[in-house]
């Protein structure tokens, strides 16, 4: 059955039907939810509705100013029958079976919204790098391409749906590709030559251009550009696209509330940034988040949110501001969580201090092939802080800061799914790490296309915070958690 949400504008009077495209909907003021009410009275992620066998449930998200029924806030969550009327601000909504009438309504206002939209101005990220890449100009400005891969001037390759394809485009020669680098590197502050032969900068719209010239690069000059998304992908899409279940999900919420530290590890391009900006929707909104990255990517949508980037050195080697130096200022400004956008290097021992230390529900990504890997991964960044400690106290640290690794990978259709929730135990005897899968993706073979097939499977093991989470009341039992 599908359904609308109705919302009646407080000035006006006029009602706006959306089409609810999944079973769960974000309501709140910024343009990241399904729907979105523009009044400072509303939390830039307010509310939740979700369906579950034709029930409705209505979920207040810790708003400033509430969500109101019959005149009454509700306190936590609130049943709702089809046509109740609930109020977000002065925003009045009901949710709605959908029927000939309302499908017709729904699609007269998405035509009117997608000609406001074509008529409007178009900021272009892009502008002032098309004319040094006209080859790949349409490849710029294509929504299905995410990543963009020159391996010389006759060498051209795109990402689509996670594929990588070769194309017919070139420049007309090296120097002219070479030039190009070297111009955009000018335009973004950046000289490029045989003493500075790499490029590592950022567009507008996030999106990372990275590039290294000969001599370093063997063959020609390199470049690869991955694109920004312009859509912030929510749990909803996770779910549609079989990433993640639903009972999954309510998983990761309860690990989120209960401030459990989260390691998000994976190879490269399979997906770990995007799974951690989604994680992180799932943080309440009255906590104070710090976030600090080598390349700004995370769209965190909490207004209290405060965004640090690394800096590098300047061309005599001054001014550099490291993902450390930055964790020690941020430790300073009262964060309730940190986020780490990539552990590298010896920020991670910093990073499990603050674990340990009273600075739960912190949240990270790793390279690293599996959950283990991850840890052992970890193991090493620490050793790069110049610390010396024997390895028995970095696994301590490593096994009592990190409470939750989230696997994620990518597969031979290009698809990107998690793989494996993990919760990490403790140390066994020998020191080696213990750890228990929550969650395991159990493949079920290809369909015609090509296309992988599986399932992420609740193992039977139970979480050993559970009882913890029984006894605060954010779930009332196993069987209600794990439900299918």
């Amino acid at each position: 059955m599908a359904y609308v949400v109705e919302v009646t504008h407080p000035s006006t009077g006029k009602k706006q039907l959306i089409p609810m495209k999944g079973r769960m909907i974000f309501i709140g003021r910024t343009a990241a939810n399904d729907v979105s009410l523009n009044d400072n009275t509303v939390s830039s992620r307010h509310a939740r509705v979700r369906i579950n066998e034709d029930k409705i449930e209505l979920e207040d998200l810790k708003s400033a100013n509430g969500v109101f029924m019959n005149g009454e806030r509700i306190t936590r969550t609130a049943s709702l029958e089809e046509g109740d009327e609930f109020q977000i601000g002065p925003y009045l909504l009901k949710i709605l079976t959908q029927s000939t009438e309302t499908a017709a309504a729904v699609k007269v206002a998405e035509e009117e919204k997608e000609k406001a939209k074509e008529e409007s101005y178009r900021f272009d990220p892009f502008a002032f790098v098309k004319p040094f890449l006209e080859p790949i100009n349409e490849f710029l400005e294509a929504d299905g391409i995410s990543e963009i891969m020159i391996n010389g001037c006759d060498k051209i390759y795109i990402e689509m749906g996670g594929k990588i394809v070769k194309t017919d485009k070139k420049f007309s020669s090296e120097k002219a590709l070479l030039a190009a680098i070297k111009n955009i590197g000018r335009t973004l502050g950046k000289e490029l030559n045989d003493q500075s032969p790499r490029l590592d900068a950022r567009l507008d719209d996030g999106s990372r251009v990275a590039a290294v010239i000969p001599p370093c690069a063997m063959t020609g000059t390199y470049v690869s550009i991955r694109k920004f998304s312009k859509k912030a992908l929510g749990i909803q899409d996770l779910i549609n696209f079989g990433a993640i279940t639903e009972q999954a999900v309510r998983f990761m919420e309860l690990v989120v509330i209960m401030k459990k530290n989260i390691l998000v590890s994976g190879g490269t391009g399979s997906g770990k940034t995007t799974l951690l900006n989604i994680v992180s929707t799932l943080i309440p909104h009255d906590e104070r988040i710090l976030v600090i990255e080598d390349t700004a990517e995370l769209q965190l949508q909490q207004e209290h949110c405060l965004r640090m980037e690394a800096k590098p050195a300047d061309k005599k080697g001054r001014g550099e501001v490291t993902i450390r130096d930055l964790l020690h200022s941020t430790l300073r400004m009262r964060p309730d969580r940190i986020i780490i956008g990539e552990i590298r290097g010896g920020e991670a021992f910093d990073l499990l201090q603050a674990m340990n230390t009273g600075h739960g529900g912190s949240m990270s990504t790793i390279h690293a092939n599996s959950p283990k890997d991850a840890l052992s991964r970890l193991e090493n960044t620490t050793l790069q802080s110049g610390i010396e400690l024997p390895l028995k106290a970095i696994r301590d640290q490593i096994s009592s800061a990190i409470n939750i690794v989230v696997q994620t990978s990518r597969f031979e259709d290009g698809s990107r799914k998690i793989s494996h929730i993990n919760e990490v135990l403790g140390l066994k005897e020998d020191m080696s790490y213990q750890v228990q899968t929550i969650y395991k993706y159990e493949r079920a073979g290809k369909d015609k296309e090509g296309k992988v097939l599986g399932h992420l499977t609740y193992t039977g093991n139970i979480p050993t915070f559970l009882d913890e989470a029984i006894k605060a009341d954010f779930v009332k039992s196993a069987e209600q958690l794990f439900k299918e």
